[in-house]
């Protein structure tokens, strides 16, 4: 819409021609307003613009600033009227010609020109801007990714690491002799262990030239290859502490079996002295062995140490049992000895008295006849 706003008391400066192009025979319908309504100060809808002809175009009429001036001193000073917008039509420029204010479509063209290059130059903006976010978010990105890749590499190492330690030990404990080990199994279990840990591979690296989708996938594969040779590592130091327990047990029951042999033992010999020693003090201190022995036995595990030290205090007082017996045995055959003696010294001295006294009759009983003869001889 073409609309234009005239002022009472606009007038031309002195340096600048005021030039108006009008139709003579079409005045009263281009005249923005009247005397009439100059007077009364109403406003007045203009009819709709009409477009001039070509005769009417070349009758053009220049006033000079001094017949400007004239005029606009006959007119009283009141504001010019306005023109609805709503009531003006825009110029109907399809026939070619130029629209009546030619300087206002110049101004609507400029102005459309600067929106349309402030609008190629916001939207060359936020590209550039998108294009700026996307490149920052990408490096921003990859450096992320690479960081979190390196941290994944230091956990595959120390996995590898303790993984390789693992399997070394595994293989010096697999070395166990199966009468060495309570429950036989336990090695089995340790070989199986070491068979499915293989040995890890060098592979954690981390380069920088991935880009961030790329360090993403192999940081995923740094964790689930760290997560599996931990729990190969896990399995491989259980069946060597399975397989340490076992020999332990195996241990302390050999201990026990080597305890309680010396307890049946001494268990003997005290049965036996019943009443055969020389001091029975010994065979007290050989019944306090048992006791303490027995009691090293039942406990969960005894140490190898407690074993050997019952072992030795059973076999001390079982060997002073011992002795005391053989004491006792030689002073009962040395009274033994002196009872016999005895008896056989009183034989001898009964048996020379009775041999004395057989020798006494004898000798008497030949003197009596002897007596007897010589009386009778006498009588004959």
């Amino acid at each position: 819409m073409a609309t234009q706003l005239f002022e009472a008391q606009a007038m031309p400066n002195a340096e600048t021609a005021a030039t108006q192009a009008f139709q003579p025979n079409s005045a009263a319908a281009t005249q923005a307003y009247g005397a009439s309504s100059t007077v009364s100060g109403e406003t007045v809808a203009m009819p709709a613009t009409q477009v001039a002809s070509a005769d009417d175009a070349a009758a053009t009429q220049v006033f000079q600033p001094a017949a400007l001036a004239a005029s606009a001193q006959a007119q009283p000073a009141v504001m010019p009227p306005s023109i609805p917008l709503n009531q003006v039509s825009d110029e109907d420029d399809s026939d070619g010609a130029e629209p009546r204010h030619g300087g206002s479509g110049k101004k609507n063209t400029r102005k459309i020109v600067g929106i349309a290059v402030a609008v190629v130059a916001v939207i060359a903006l936020v590209v550039a801007g998108l294009l700026w976010w996307h490149s920052n978010s990408s490096k921003a990105s990859q450096a992320v990714a690479l960081a979190e890749c390196k941290v994944a590499a230091k956990q595959y190492t120390n996995a590898q690491k303790k993984l390789t330690t693992a399997i070394s030990n595994g293989q010096t404990s697999a070395q166990t002799s199966t009468s060495d080990v309570a429950d036989a199994n336990t090695l089995t279990t340790l070989n199986q262990a070491l068979q499915d840990a293989d040995n890890p591979t060098d592979t954690a690296k981390c380069d920088s030239s991935l880009n961030a989708t790329e360090l993403k996938s192999h940081t995923k594969e740094l964790q689930n290859d760290a997560s599996d040779m931990a729990d190969k590592t896990d399995a491989i130091n259980n069946a060597i502490k399975a397989v340490n327990t076992s020999k332990a047990t195996a241990d302390t029951d050999t201990l026990k079996s080597n305890l309680s042999s010396a307890i049946s033992q001494a268990q003997g010999t005290l049965d036996n002295s019943a009443g055969s020693v020389a001091d029975e003090n010994t065979r007290t201190a050989l019944q306090n062995a048992i006791t303490e022995a027995n009691t090293v036995m039942n406990g969960t595990s005894p140490s190898e140490s407690d074993v050997n030290n019952a072992i030795s205090r059973l076999q001390k007082a079982e060997s002073d049992v011992t002795a005391s017996m053989q004491a006792k045995q030689q002073a009962d055959a040395a009274k033994q000895a002196q009872e016999e003696a005895r008896q056989k010294a009183d034989q001898e001295a009964q048996q020379k008295s009775q041999d004395e006294s057989n020798n006494s009759d004898n000798n008497n009983g030949g003197d009596n006849s002897t007596s007897t003869d010589g009386t009778d001889g006498s009588n004959n």
